[in-house]
């Protein structure tokens, strides 16, 4: 079940990139991440209602935390698809969104089987074999700088939520999106001086919906099963190369299919552990 749940939270992040990624070309990667992250907020309440959930300070703290890493990944995603291509940037945040929380992980004692160490170390390898394979893309340099920043936040964010509590249901994901819209609402106005929605709403709101759902579906992975929800959920950025080949038409390169390819074979020998 957690790998099922993992899977299901790669695809609500893909999902979510797909609409958000819209508001990105029509009002930037801030104003896109505001908008993303308070529907979430929103939705996040919602499956409060849906989810038993107890109320503790620690689990809000845990995920407002949480929130601020997925902000920072968040803008830094973002804003290298719109500088460059998902092939430069997907991959490398996929690298370290992978390695960061299930290093975090194993260090504070999940259990994983030797077939489960090897499937995502065969998974992180195709990762890094899609990153290394260049293609002929705008901005390399500028994409793996945002990358970088990116995946940091990205790994912070999916790590420190390990530590919430199976009790605390959908709480830790509303605070999560709280701290997110926080940072990056105070962004906005610093750099921006106001939130335009005008023109985004429907993509703005199918965004955020998913990235909620993200949320919850990664939580319940976790308490299912740690380390197949970790992995699993971690390959979110190659559900958006596949995206931004056939919907956004980016350029993706025979090395980087393999390395998907490889990715998916790394993912099966963890779910099968």
């Amino acid at each position: 079940m957690g790998a099922l749940f993992g899977s299901l939270t790669a695809l609500s992040i893909g999902l979510s990139d797909l609409f958000g990624r819209h508001v990105v070309n029509r009002r930037g990667p801030i104003v896109a991440s505001v908008v993303v992250q308070a529907v979430g907020v929103v939705a996040s309440l919602v499956m409060v209602l849906v989810i038993s959930s107890e109320l503790a300070a620690a689990d809000l703290l845990i995920g407002f935390a949480s929130g601020l890493g997925l902000g920072v990944g968040l803008w830094g995603y973002l804003s290298g698809l719109s500088v460059s291509s998902s092939a430069v940037v997907s991959p490398i945040v996929a690298t370290m969104s992978a390695v960061i929380p299930f290093g975090y992980a194993l260090v504070r004692g999940a259990d994983a089987s030797g077939w489960s160490i090897v499937g995502a170390v065969v998974a992180i390898g195709g990762l890094i074999l899609i990153s290394a394979s260049g293609g002929r893309v705008a901005n390399v340099a500028e994409g793996v700088r945002w990358s970088v920043v990116s995946g940091l936040g990205y790994g912070f964010g999916l790590s420190v939520i390990i530590d919430a509590s199976d009790d605390g249901g959908a709480w830790p994901a509303v605070t999560q999106r709280v701290g997110a819209l926080a940072l990056m609402a105070t962004m906005a106005f610093v750099k921006r001086g106001g939130v335009p929605l005008i023109g985004v709403r429907l993509t703005g709101v199918l965004a955020g919906t998913f990235a909620a759902l993200s949320t919850g579906f990664y939580l319940l992975g976790l308490a299912a099963d740690e380390t197949p929800a970790v992995v699993t959920a971690s390959m979110f950025p190659a559900v958006t190369v596949l995206i931004g080949r056939f919907v956004y038409h980016d350029s993706v390169t025979r090395l980087q299919v393999v390395g998907l390819a490889v990715v998916l074979v790394g993912v099966a020998g963890v779910v099968a552990s």
